[in-house]
């Protein structure tokens, strides 16, 4: 059969560091690996380089199938790339996967999609296409458990040939994707992640990451576990890999602060054996905020955590929560926090409650945002109700803080100096449209006081005697 994976384009709606990013569709490329070993055909179109119709591309390639991955933010766009398929060819089979599809399944309910694959992606793919070829009707996925397939498979990155050197993140360019585990043992109450594999963590074989490393022909290589940081001695052998196979390249990871606090040897050993930049949630300069994330850690950690990345010359990107009880004064902390620490890129995030995760059934009658503006839950909107200042006030007091922050003078010369012009021009335009949304949305809430949620004009209710 042939089968036809799209990557989709992000609804105009969306925000988020896509401006900032756009890194290989890794999960895609496993599931072709899957499809390739039981003989079937696959194609990829990456649509958020592309800028043709997917019905250009339906007409040129005439699959039998065409599966979609997606994020709680394509839900919407894939319905839409579902009636255009169907459109074509009602024959066509569309099929849905991906993160959301293995959480919240039923948000991607809609005529023109034939299968949502829920949990075990790859293993139930293919369960569907044996049924398809067999003719059966009574398809029996497995959502029973989480079935370890990618631990030691290898990803298919022929796939992408067509589109790797437009792969980038921020200032490495170009960057590939790696993965050496799956899940996180901990469990912040606001992590998406960690219900993908149903609070599970389950660590790759080294030796076959260290494989999968030497065939990646880019400098730049983002370790996507959900936290790299969980072992010293996994990190040792890791670092023991990387010099016996003479593997030099670039790394950037996600790791905690607290770890790296505690492990100052694991993070000087990893700085000599190619690591690059270090994401790291430190959240907030406020305990109680800590405190209420279940993060586990303290504001100290934090800071202590910051001195140790930049004295083995290791970039720290920080990922910020702000928080909907915030007022003007703790904005004010929070930027005089950042720029103490010396941290050059922040991504301030508003607390978004991502639904399926335990944050959502606690704020779910405090959202600004509806359930179904899928677009939105990008992580960038406001999704809860401001209690000390207007909405509007709100994205201001953001916009600030990225201009104070990641935007200020010193930041932007840093970029320039760390990458080629081109790059940090990509960097600086991809900024600029972000901010250029936060005053977009600034504008949309203006009016709209403290507690008080908008109705917009589809909303409204008619009176009889209107």
């Amino acid at each position: 059969m042939k089968i036809m994976l799209v990557r989709p384009k992000p609804h105009k709606n969306s925000l988020g560091l896509t401006n900032l990013m756009t890194c290989e569709p890794l999960e895609l490329e496993y599931v072709s690996t899957v499809m390739k070993s039981k003989g079937h055909e696959v194609v990829f179109i990456d649509k958020m380089l592309e800028r043709k119709s997917l019905t250009h591309f339906l007409k040129k390639l005439n699959p039998d199938i065409i599966c979609f991955t997606a994020y709680i933010t394509h839900v919407n766009v894939i319905k839409r790339y579902s009636d255009e398929a169907k459109k074509h060819n009602h024959k066509i089979v569309t099929v849905v996967g991906g993160v959301h599809s293995e959480v919240i399944p039923t948000d991607f309910t809609h005529d023109s999609i034939d299968y949502i694959l829920g949990v075990n992606g790859l293993q139930n793919l293919a369960i569907l296409l044996d049924a398809l070829i067999k003719g059966e009707n009574d398809i029996i996925f497995n959502h029973e458990k989480l079935i370890k397939d990618a631990l030691n498979m290898m990803p298919d990155r022929n796939l992408t040939k067509k589109y790797r050197h437009k792969y980038y993140y921020a200032y490495h360019a170009p960057c590939a994707l790696l993965k050496t585990s799956f899940g996180c043992p901990y469990s912040c109450n606001f992590c998406f992640c960690i219900e993908i594999t149903r609070h599970c963590y389950y660590e790759r074989k080294l030796e076959i990451a260290i494989s999968e490393l030497k065939e990646i022909a880019e400098p730049n290589v983002f370790i996507v576990d959900d936290n790299f940081f969980v072992s010293k001695e996994r990190i040792a052998k890791f670092c023991k890999l990387l010099r016996e196979n003479n593997i030099k390249k670039k790394f950037i990871v996600f790791g905690r602060a607290d770890f790296i606090v505690n492990n100052e040897d694991s993070i000087k050993l990893l700085s000599e054996n190619g690591l690059d930049a270090v994401f790291v949630g430190i959240e907030s300069f406020k305990q109680t905020d800590l405190d209420n994330f279940n993060k586990r850690t303290d504001v100290g950690v934090s800071e202590s955590a910051s001195e140790i990345l930049y004295r083995y010359g290791v970039n720290l990107y920080a990922g910020a929560i702000v928080g909907p009880d915030w007022d003007r004064n703790d904005f004010k902390e929070f930027i005089k926090w950042i720029r103490r620490m010396h941290i050059r890129f922040t991504n301030l995030q508003p607390l978004v409650p991502l639904p399926g995760t335990p944050l959502y059934e606690e704020y779910k009658n405090r959202l600004l945002l509806k359930r179904d503006e899928y677009e939105k839950w990008d992580l960038t909107h406001i999704a809860i109700i401001p209690t000390k200042m207007s909405p509007s006030r709100y994205y201001w007091e953001i916009i600030k803080g990225y201009f104070k922050t990641s935007g200020s003078l010193s930041s932007v010369a840093y970029i320039y100096k760390k990458c080629r012009f081109k790059i940090a021009c990509k960097c600086v335009s991809g900024a600029i449209v972000i901010l250029w949304h936060y005053f977009k949305m600034m504008f949309e809430y203006r009016g709209m006081k403290p507690h008080e949620r908008v109705v917009k004009p589809h909303e409204r209710v008619v009176k009889p005697h209107e």
